[in-house]
Parts: C-alpha cells; structure tokens; sequence
C-alpha cells in the first residue's frame, strides 16, 4: 500500500458552510479586509492552485521581515565604494551673496561719513580635500568583508525563511488532512446511528443506546468544526509567512511521499559543516570582525595625512550709479588737485622740480566714455566674479599619547573578534546536534507511520466487524462505540505520524543546509 501525505481521501465535505456559517462569515470579512491592504502594498495575489515551491518564491518577494533584511545588502554595497571614494579628495563648492544697507561705515571707534550706497556682494569658493590614514588604508578590507557578512546573513534569512514557508505550508496540509479525518469520523458515526436506530425501530435494544450514538455523533460534529477552525488559522499563518492574503479558493497541491531514510550520517554532517548557510553568515561575521579588529590594531599608530586647497572669486557691485558717477569725479578732481600743487610748487622752485614737466591740469576731466566704462566696471553682482589667488596646504599629524583610548579600542575590537569565533564554534556544535538528532527523529518517525498505518488497517477491520456484529446482536453498544473510538484513535495516530515525518524531514534539511531527495 502506498503511502502519500494526500491520498485515502474518499469523502467530501459537502456541509461544510451549514455548519460553520457564521464563523466564515466573519473570517471572509477579515480577507477581504486583509487582501485590500495588500494589494495596494504588494499588488499581487495567490494562485488558485499553490505549490510549494511557488509559496517560498512568493514570501522571498513579499514577506516583510524577510525584505527588511535583504534590503541591507544595497547599504553595504555602497560602504565598500565609499571606502574606495576615500582615495580621492571630496570637493565641495560654496556660493554667497550679502546685501548691505545705505550709511556711515563703522571701523571700531572711527566712523566714516560721507557719500555711501547700498552694496551688493557675492562671492564662490571650490575646496579641495583629503585625508590619508589608517582608517583609509584599511577601510577597503573592513567594509569588504562587512559586505560580504551581510549577503551571507540574508542568505541564512532566505534559508530560514524556506523552512519556516516549508513548515508552515506542512501544517496547512495536516489541518486540510484534518478536516477529511474528522469528517471519516462523522460520516462512521452516522453509520453507527442508524444501525442503532434500525435495532432500536424493532424493538431489538433499548432506546438509550439510539441516544449513545447521538451523543457520539454530536462528539464528532464538535470535532469537524474545530478541525475547520484550525485549517483557516493555518492558512492565515501561512499566508502571514507569504506575505500575501489567501483565501479560500486557494488549493495547495503539492504532495509529498513516505520514505525510507536512506542517508549517510556522516555525508549529512559534512554538508551542514562546508555549505549551511547559518553557518557561512557566522564564519562571514568572525572575518568582519578580525577585519575591523585589524583595523583598529594598526590605523590608531599610523600618521594622518592631510591635503586641503581653495579657490574662491567675489563680486562687489555699488547699487547707486551715482555713487559710481560721484566716486569718478572725486577722483578726477583729486588728480586736478594734485597737478595744480605740482605745478606750483615746480613754478615756486628756482629751476623748477628736476625731471619734471608741467601738465595742463584741464586735460582731466571726466569723459562719457569713462563714466560709461566705470558703470560697466560696477555692474559684476552676481557672477562678475574676480579670481581670488588659491590656497593649499598640507597637514600631517601623528598621534603620542590618548589616554590609552587606542589600546582600549584596540582591546575591544580584538574581543569582538573573539567573541565572533566563539559563536562561529557554537553554531557548529549546534548544527552537528541538530543534525543528528533530526536524522535519529527521521528514522524513527518512518518506523513509527508503517506501524501506524497498519494500527489504521486493523482498526478499521475490527470497526466493520463490530457494525456487523452489533446489527446481528451479537454485541452491546459499548462493544461497538469501543471499536469506534478506536478507529478514530488510529486514524488520529497515522495522521500525526505521517506529518510528523515530513517535518523531521524538514527539520533535518534545515540543520542539513539544502534541500535532500528521497533515498
């Protein structure tokens, strides 16, 4: 007889909304609540047939706990090309402008009065910089390994998100298994009932025993409802694992065989140790941490150097033109001023001033077209920019002494870095436990669904001969309700074995790190 996870089913629930109708009701309202929200987040839904290899590519891109940690790789990229960046200088740019009111101009105590205007200015300034240090030579390696810890770590989370999908998708199946085993249940207390009332009809038994079988059959119509109840709550937990609503036309049709384990203990080991992801994400984590470790060991005694230049320009405008005008005129008139003086002093000296020739002090004056090159002179606000001569330098520190700041930071890198090897070690006894133990559960759990199912066939033998048996009068009705309950017990007991060897099964793919065919 072959042994499958969704085979033997022969009855359908064809009442199931009469009895349970108000209960669906509220459970349709809370999905179609659910499925709103979702679809305006995810904008997808589930297939009408789900497998389950479909519901883990479906929670990978949708479950949320899984994608808050899968978006950490895009940050970690982006450390590792900073610290390249940190070879080049960074350039940042500066631009200015300033308004100044009309008025006497203050320099401390000494106050200038005279002619003023409202000023305008605007000036830029393009800085050049770069430090070298320990932190830069070692910051490629650090952020290197830092990224390479995080894709290992969503790699454990994606590994882990299968098994929990895998396992949560199993428990949806046993619950829907449920149900088609309370309703076996049901559907053989009604065969009792009426054999019972046919005896009871012809006067054969007393009507307590009618009465007994009632009471059976309310007991296995309590049991359908609450195997109804836990089918939706697995599939609400399922479809919580997905991150997608499920509703109830949604068919998981993945089947999955019973198996005799035939693995090699030793070859199971030696997967987990050389390929599981939980414990590449560890061994990734302990090489970030020595990373850092290293980098904190060496950049706290290495020189900083530091390369800095600037360029700048500025604009000065007068907003007055005839504060331009005037200023021209008072030079102008300075320069007849100072003619006129040379030129009398030179007439006041016998010989006059050696060198020097007497100028016609009309010839200055201020010309249309000087007055118009002095308005355009003015006219720089904004971007008339005059160039300001750069700047550049170069600083180079080292540091003496910090208080032992640097051998405590030293200490505490060095710590982490044993602490990170510590738990790498852990997770390795850990996975050679859990490796064993599952692989033993395995084993066992095979043996105990071959002497489960022929409990089941047994128990359904000796059924059928009771209802028999108890029709003709051969036997009371405790007689035939022992043999009842017996029946559900079995049938109970071979349910929970098979479901209980595919999650060992999983358990021990989980601690394994991969996926196992059957052997």
């Amino acid at each position: 007889m072959e042994n499958t996870t969704r085979g033997g089913r022969d009855v359908e629930v064809a009442w199931l909304d009469s009895l349970d109708r108000a209960a669906r009701r509220v459970l349709g309202v809370g999905l179609v609540l659910m499925a709103l929200s979702a679809v305006g987040v995810a904008g997808q839904a589930l297939p009408e047939e789900l497998t389950l290899d479909e519901a883990i590519v479906l929670a990978k891109s949708n479950n949320p706990t899984f994608l808050s940690t899968a978006n950490d790789q895009a940050a970690a990229n982006w450390q590792v090309r900073e610290s390249y960046a940190q070879f080049l200088p960074s350039v940042t740019t500066n631009l200015n402008g300033t308004w100044q009111e009309a008025g006497a101009q203050r320099l401390g105590a000494i106050i200038f009065e005279g002619a003023s205007t409202d000023w305008a200015y605007s000036s830029y300034s393009v800085n050049f910089g770069m430090t070298i240090d320990g932190s830069t030579i070692f910051g490629v390696g650090n952020a290197r390994a830092s990224a390479r810890a995080t894709e290992a770590r969503i790699s454990s989370e994606e590994f882990n998100l299968e098994s929990i999908v895998g396992l949560q998708y199993m428990n949806t199946l046993r619950a829907q298994d449920g149900v088609d085993v309370a309703q076996r249940q049901l559907d053989r207390a009604q065969q009792n009932l009426q054999i019972v009332e046919t005896r009871v009809s012809t006067g054969a038994v007393a009507g307590t025993d009618g009465k007994q079988a009632e009471v059976d059959l309310g007991r296995a119509e309590v049991a359908l409802i609450q195997a109804q109840r836990d089918l939706r709550q697995a599939r609400l937990q399922l479809s919580e694992q997905i991150g997608l609503p499920m509703n109830d036309d949604v068919r998981l049709s993945s089947e999955f065989e019973i198996f005799e384990p035939g693995y090699d203990l030793d070859e199971l080991l030696g997967w987990s140790m050389e390929q599981h992801p939980s414990l590449a994400s560890f061994r990734a984590q302990e090489g970030a941490s020595r990373a850092a470790a290293r980098q904190a060991a060496t950049s706290q005694y290495l020189p900083s150097i530091n390369l800095f230049a600037q360029v700048r320009g500025q604009a000065q405008q007068a907003l007055n033109d005839e504060y331009v005008v005037d200023q021209l005129n008072r030079n102008v008139a300075s320069q007849v001023s100072d003619c006129q003086f040379m030129n009398t002093l030179n007439n006041g000296l016998n010989g006059g001033l050696p060198g020097y020739t007497p100028e016609n002090c009309n010839s200055f004056s201020v010309t249309p077209e000087q007055q118009a090159a002095a308005l355009a002179a003015n006219s720089a606000f904004p971007f008339s920019f005059d160039r300001v001569p750069m700047t550049a330098g170069v600083t180079v520190s080292l540091p003496l002494f910090t208080g032992f700041s640097r051998e405590r930071q030293v200490s505490q890198a060095n710590n982490q870095a044993e602490d990170a090897e510590h738990a790498r070690r852990a997770e390795e006894l850990r996975l050679r436990t859990m490796v064993t133990n599952a692989y033993d559960n395995l084993v066992s759990q095979y043996q105990v669904v071959q002497a489960e199912e022929r409990n089941r066939t047994l128990a359904e033998e000796q059924l059928l001969l009771q209802q028999r048996r108890y029709a003709l009068g051969a036997i009371d009705l405790l007689v035939l309700m022992d043999a009842q309950t017996t029946m559900s017990t079995a049938d109970q007991a071979y349910l929970d074995a098979v479901y209980e060897f595919h999650y060992s099964l999983i358990v021990l793919q989980a601690a394994v790190g991969r996926p196992l065919e059957a052997q």
